[in-house]
């Protein structure tokens, strides 16, 4: 009995087989009599391995949360504009994207300006990606635009624009006006621009940008006129960081007679007419304004002296981050005398808020030896500085060579002794960090010694 009934399954499973080769088949044979009457050639598209199937369909919600990452790759620009091939939704969800940050470089930038400029005149024809663009940086153009192309592209993205790098030459007078309506601008970088511009214009252009945070000026030569009107410099009201560089000369630092009252950042470099008694003006000037500023940096200022900037800790007691070259200074800056620059207040280093201290160098020869990790390791030992936990020093100096560098590594034990104490009691930089990020950050980052380039 069992016998018949496993030959009767292994009939009927025969037969279903043969029924299902047969139907396929049969639906086969149109399409062969349809194709029978053209012959086969071998340029023919051969028929592919896949079917085709509907993309998938996904929320606009989660299209901008999948985009907002994807704008933040290396990248960025390529996957975006693959993401504009897809479909409608893709295209609509990924063009913001797309446009509000452009890379932009000499072989994209014609059809760059042709897309956004389709035409001269701005009354003609506007393109609606202009107003699109939140960030235009034109720095890697050097001779691939012209300065009326400059300022067209300005003014058809002054709606929108939120941050803009000059490029080095196409950049002049006539795009002063774009930038004055730039309501939304908060950071204007003209540290490449190589022609001279004219101060009291630009000043009274930069009056009516209420959100400019960040301002970095030309590294061009002859930048200041020979006499400024103190009353013509107005900054920016809410402007944080402050980049001076280029032909600065004394007549435009002892110009400046106020600050905005939110700067936090200053920069002062590569300035080769600045003497050491106006950058002395301008810094007196910034103690005595009591802002808010917590970075200074000053480098490749080759009019100063060798201990120029000795007095610079004392003036500045809540400053958390110096850079400076050991060109102008001394072991005495630790201790600095200040009869010399007329202060009122006597330093006291034991409640100074100096977290950062970087060592850099502008290039002077002999100044390698100026200054050595012990210099800094006496200085916390005798209780000044309790708040600093890092050190940069560039690697021109050679601290981490030679006898140098056993004194280098008896600092970062002493930098890291102290960070652990801070992560350990949760102060210092951790004590403003709430629970979870105290708990999840790495004292590692916050105390030691790095060599820089």
């Amino acid at each position: 009995m069992a016998l018949d009934q496993q030959r009767n399954w292994t009939i009927s499973m025969a037969e279903s087989l043969q029924a299902t080769k047969d139907k396929t088949a049969a639906a086969a044979k149109p399409h062969e009599q349809s194709t029978a009457s053209f012959p086969i050639r071998d340029d023919d598209p051969k028929p592919h391995g896949y079917h085709s199937t509907e993309p998938a369909y996904l929320p606009d919600e989660l299209l901008l949360e999948i985009l907002s990452y994807v704008s933040h790759t290396p990248e960025a620009q390529k996957s975006l504009h693959t993401c504009c091939l897809l479909s409608r939704q893709w295209y609509t969800a990924a063009l913001p994207y797309l446009y509000a940050y452009p890379k932009i470089y000499g072989k994209n930038y014609d059809p760059f300006v042709r897309t956004l400029c389709p035409s001269i005149n701005l009354r003609v024809k506007d393109s609606p990606l202009a107003s699109l663009v939140k960030v235009l940086n034109l720095g890697l153009l050097v001779h691939h635009s012209s300065k009326s192309v400059t300022a067209r592209v300005l003014r058809r993205t002054e709606a929108s624009l939120e941050e803009f790098v000059a490029p080095q030459a196409s950049f002049a007078i006539n795009s002063f006006a774009a930038l004055s309506k730039s309501h939304n601008l908060r950071s204007l970088d003209l540290s490449l621009v190589s022609e001279a511009q004219p101060l009291d214009k630009l000043f009274s252009s930069l009056r009516s940008l209420k959100h400019l945070e960040r301002l970095r000026f030309p590294r061009s030569s002859g930048f200041g006129a020979k006499t400024v009107d103190p009353d013509s410099i107005i900054w920016p009201p809410a402007l944080k960081d402050l980049y001076l560089s280029g032909g600065i000369d004394a007549n435009f630092l002892y110009g400046i007679v106020h600050f905005p009252p939110s700067l936090e950042r200053l920069t002062i470099e590569h300035c080769p007419q600045a003497k050491s008694h106006a950058i002395r003006a301008l810094l007196t000037t910034l103690s005595r304004a009591r802002l808010p500023l917590k970075s200074l940096s000053l480098s490749h200022l080759p009019r100063l002296g060798i201990s120029s900037l000795d007095p610079v800790l004392g003036l500045f007691p809540d400053l958390e981050e110096l850079s400076v070259s050991v060109d102008y200074i001394t072991p005495a800056i630790f201790n600095p005398d200040f009869q010399e620059w007329q202060s009122e207040d006597t330093p006291n280093f034991t409640n100074h808020k100096l977290r950062t201290l970087a060592f850099t160098n502008s290039g002077n020869p002999g100044v390698d030896d100026k200054f050595s990790p012990i210099d800094v390791l006496l200085t916390l030992d005798e209780g000044s500085f309790p708040n600093l936990r890092k050190v940069r020093i560039a690697r021109s100096l050679g601290w981490e060579r030679g006898e140098t560098r056993d004194e280098t590594e008896a600092l970062i034990d002493r930098l890291v002794e102290l960070g652990t104490k801070d992560y350990g009691e949760k102060t210092g930089v951790f004590a403003a960090m709430s629970t979870h990020q105290w708990r999840n950050a790495n004292w590692k980052d916050w105390a030691g010694v790095w060599i820089i380039d």
